[in-house]
């Protein structure tokens, strides 16, 4: 399947199969849901969110003949669903070795808040979910800068790892666990 192809099949779904929500509500029920994440939320949001990057990666994964994407084809999947979906637009995207820097703006998450620390908590734990799906390996993300703290615009950092690699303090010290 070409690119062009996989592409109108993600676009198709999401009109299928999406439902559009006033981003003002969604963002007001964000905002009271942060403030509480001094009260162990962020894990919770993180975790959720990697459970629906999970499942939007075998949705990418089914409509594009269930192959496993390169690094290249999935910056421009993601492009297309982030996007389409109303999330947020992806404006650069970074590869380096075993690891991908994704910018990105208007985050549903980050527009009308302020906070001192990133709040796309969601988004990196679904980041880091889709990325799993898609590739077959175990990857992590941390939101570095958000626009939430006046920042021109989101920086999440993905890198792929072994958990056995790694030892508890290092997973803790990598953690996405936000808030």
């Amino acid at each position: 399947m070409d690119e062009l192809e996989a592409v109108s099949k993600i676009r198709v779904f999401l009109k299928d199969e999406g439902f559009i929500v006033p981003k003002k509500p969604v963002q007001e029920f964000y905002s009271s849901i942060i403030k509480l994440s001094g009260f162990g939320v962020g894990g919770i949001l993180n975790m959720s969110g990697r459970k629906a990057g999970n499942i939007a990666g075998q949705i990418i994964k089914e409509l594009i003949g269930n192959h496993e994407p390169s690094i290249e084809e999935i910056e421009l999947y993601l492009r297309v669903f982030l996007s389409e979906a109303g999330i947020c637009e992806i404006t650069r995207w970074e590869n380096q070795e075993k690891q991908v820097k994704i910018y990105a703006k208007n985050s549903v998450f980050a527009e009308e808040q302020e906070s001192s620390k990133p709040v796309c908590i969601p988004l990196q734990g679904a980041l880091a979910g889709c990325f799993e799906e898609l590739t077959g390996k175990e990857w992590d993300c941390k939101e570095t800068q958000c626009q939430a703290q006046k920042k021109e615009e989101c920086i999440f950092e993905l890198w792929f790892y072994h958990r056995s690699s790694f030892s508890y303090e290092q997973t803790q010290d990598r953690s996405c666990g936000g808030g």
